[in-house]
């Protein structure tokens, strides 16, 4: 009996009729780290919040005329550090007919439910990555008070990032800590693995030690299809002692939580990029080009339209597919040749677009054009053909920012003027529109 009131994350508490503490369970230094001796005799609502004193006092006396049709009270306690924790209460009336005896109740932690709901609102609301995974570090570190969770993963940009429980040591919440590597090859998601300390590397190791962790548990965030594991998912124990069922099952809906979230981020960065890119050539599409140039705080920038040369003669002459090989080969080499904070937009077709921010003048506009018709004069060879192809490039500066989508489309309609002027020109040339 003892064991049971003691151990775990249930708080356990008989009030006499005066309403003072008359016993505590041990379980009181992990609930709400206080000393259940210094518990003993004080009065039981010096640690309630007072907007729930009232809800106690109700309950109680409730309790005395046998009112057993109740909802399960909801309190919150303070704990010894001065933070508040919230907790579902039950309770018998051990008393005798003379009034002597006392009130059992118990409380268990209610902050597991509303962090479980507050990821799924998160997760259909279509929250980050990192916020998601903090709130499942949060709800699994409640249900198990011997433990800090941290969680090692692949973000859809391929880097390694760790979110990790409040007050872990700053090495083991760092991404090189651990990793799916510490699992070993053909590591399931069945049950969490125990791995030694001593396996980490030194400064881990030591790490691990002095911040009080007594065992290291580690388990997979799987991938989707049997692809290599997104992450993991690592338990610092506190407490000494082996994998119980309870462990398992909990810590196998971690690792699934932490799997949603990061499918989440991957489709939803999947579908924005499929929004806003060109799927034949990689580069950006219309949309991106509209969005990067409303967000602009240029005073001054500039459009470059970009118009393939005798381009239908390619698809003529080799087919359609040596035509999108030639456009791939194309995009290519204006990326390389545009400055870094430049965008390459296609928009559709044989028709390009370089959108140049931050200009110091418009002579860096024009000698990104002068290079853009320098690196297309060469010619492009797709299936053993050399195949030329040029451009032609009309130029518009754009001084101030752009306000909106009719700005877009008549800055766009300024650099498609000035493309026609250069294509009247002989082609093989940029010609600049007056200001936007």
């Amino acid at each position: 009996m003892r064991r049971l009131v003691d151990d775990g994350m249930v708080l356990f508490v008989a009030i006499d009729g005066q309403g003072r503490v008359a016993w505590v369970g041990d379980s009181c230094r992990s609930v709400l780290g206080r000393d259940p001796a210094d518990m003993i005799g004080s009065d039981a609502l010096a640690i309630v919040h007072p907007d729930d004193i009232g809800v106690v006092t109700d309950t109680l006396s409730e309790a005395a005329r046998n009112a057993d049709d109740r909802i399960l009270a909801v309190v919150r306690l303070a704990r010894a550090n001065g933070t508040w924790a919230t907790l579902e209460f039950g309770g018998l009336d051990l008393r005798d007919a003379d009034g002597s005896g006392v009130f059992l109740v118990w409380g268990r932690s209610h902050e597991a439910p509303g962090l479980l709901l507050q990821f799924l609102g998160s997760l259909l609301e279509g929250g980050d990555l990192m916020p998601l995974l903090r709130q499942v570090v949060r709800w699994s570190d409640v249900q198990a008070p011997h433990a800090r969770t941290s969680i090692v993963v692949h973000d859809p940009g391929g880097r390694r990032v760790v979110v990790a429980a409040d007050g872990l040591h700053p090495t083991l919440a760092s991404p090189e800590a651990v990793g799916p590597e510490l699992l070993g090859p053909g590591a399931g998601a069945s049950a969490p693995v125990a791995v030694p300390l001593d396996v980490l590397c030194p400064e881990v190791a030591t790490a691990a030690r002095t911040s009080g962790t007594e065992s290291l548990w580690l388990l997979p965030v799987e991938g989707e299809h049997g692809e290599a594991p997104r992450g993991v998912v690592a338990v610092w124990r506190t407490r000494p002692g082996r994998i119980l069922a309870t462990h398992v099952r909990h810590y196998r809906e971690v690792a699934k939580m932490a799997q949603l979230a990061v499918q989440w981020a991957t489709n939803r960065a999947e579908l924005q990029a499929a929004a806003t890119t060109d799927p034949l050539t990689g580069v950006a599409n219309r949309s991106q080009l509209a969005a990067c140039m409303r967000e602009a705080r240029s005073t001054l920038s500039a459009l470059l339209f970009c118009d393939l040369d005798d381009f239908k003669a390619v698809n003529d002459q080799y087919g359609h597919l040596a035509g999108d090989r030639v456009l791939q080969a194309i995009a290519a080499r204006m990326a390389g040749t545009a400055r870094p904070e430049d965008l390459l937009v296609r928009l559709g077709g044989d028709e390009f677009a370089v959108w140049c921010p931050d200009l110091d003048g418009p002579g860096e506009a024009e000698e990104v054009a002068a290079r853009l018709l320098e690196v297309l004069e060469h010619p492009v060879v797709v299936e053993g053909h050399a195949i030329a192809i040029g451009c032609s490039v009309g130029l518009a500066l754009v001084d101030g920012r752009v306000s909106g989508e009719d700005d877009v489309d008549r800055i766009l309609g300024q650099a498609d003027r000035a493309l026609y002027r250069a294509k009247r020109g002989g082609k093989h040339r940029w010609a600049a529109e007056a200001e936007a």
